[in-house]
């Protein structure tokens, strides 16, 4: 059931790509959030995780970095530098989970694909939000925080209907390829 939209193959994670892909994040996931470094930043005391917020204002986020250490500001470096890999893993798992249900539900060649495009929007505004963080902590300005107040709350407005669209076209999916099969089987005797 694979299926190719305008050259653009939405299924390329399907089968056991789609299992391992979900592993892969998963794993990653708690590297990243234990022993890695956003587990070691949010461990600090002095730590205020901002990109965990829905917004902040550029004082807050000029506050909250100059309250960082020598050693938690190199841990934020390396955070945000790892969150690049964290966030495109997560972009891939939100549209390989949409693109499955979609597909199991027979949707994908209606405009139901449009909400494909979703994923892009929260890897852009997490992208942003991750790079205004990193000019932040070099040049300490409010302007800069601001901006990346802005991206964190756009972040989330895709995030939270992505969370909610994988979760909910996964199940589906699935339902829909348990219920085939057992009107298949049930053919069969």
């Amino acid at each position: 059931m694979l299926i190719k939209s305008k050259g653009y193959n939405y299924n390329r994670f399907e089968g056991w790509r789609l299992i391992a892909l979900i592993l892969i994040f998963a794993v990653y996931t708690l590297w990243f959030i234990g022993p890695g470094p956003f587990g070691q930043l949010s461990r600090l005391p002095e730590y205020d995780y901002l990109q965990g917020r829905l917004f902040y204002s550029g004082a807050d986020a000029v506050t909250a970095i100059k309250s960082l250490g020598e050693e938690a500001l190199a841990i934020k470096s390396k955070a945000l530098g790892f969150d690049l890999i964290y966030m495109v893993l997560q972009t891939w798992v939100f549209e390989a989970v949409i693109a499955f249900g979609m597909t199991a539900l027979g949707l994908m060649s209606s405009r139901w694909r449009w909400l494909l495009m979703l994923p892009m929007g929260f890897l852009l505004f997490d992208f942003l939000e991750d790079s205004f963080l990193a000019l932040l902590m070099i040049t300490s300005s409010e302007l800069i925080g601001s901006f990346a107040g802005v991206f964190t709350l756009l972040k989330f407005v895709f995030f939270i209907p992505l969370l909610c669209l994988s979760l909910g076209f996964g199940v589906a999916g699935t339902v829909a390829i348990v219920l085939r099969k057992g009107k298949g089987s049930d053919g069969d005797g």
